[in-house]
């Protein structure tokens, strides 16, 4: 279980760390790099074991955050899920969200097994 954290962590923190990169020509870009780039640390930090325990909580807050921001947008959506920006968006924050949820679910476990 612990490898299999460990290698989602890394793509994961490869796949955020995409994400901050499509960020640079929007508008609002500082937003969502930010927001994105806290969900690439923590993902990075989750691949490493003595840091497991410290992102816990932090990735238990983000995901409260992400959640409710997606949900907020949510409203916005037109139902366009490739072509609509907002949907996009919504998507993107529902992902960090669930990830930011499965890692406070295993972190625990996996920092306790060493």
């Amino acid at each position: 279980m612990r490898r299999i954290l460990r290698a989602a962590s890394i793509i994961m923190t490869g796949m955020f760390s995409w994400f901050v990169t499509l960020q640079l020509n929007d508008v609002d870009a500082a937003l969502w790099i930010a927001a994105y780039g806290i969900a690439a640390v923590i993902s990075c930090c989750g691949a490493v074991t003595s840091l497991a325990r410290r992102v816990t909580v932090p990735a238990r807050v983000m995901a409260i955050i992400y959640g409710l921001w997606g949900l907020a947008l949510l409203r916005q959506t037109r139902g366009q899920w490739w072509d609509g920006e907002i949907e996009r968006e919504v998507g993107g924050l529902f992902v960090s969200a669930i990830w930011m949820v499965i890692l406070s679910l295993f972190l625990p476990s996996m920092s306790r097994s060493d």
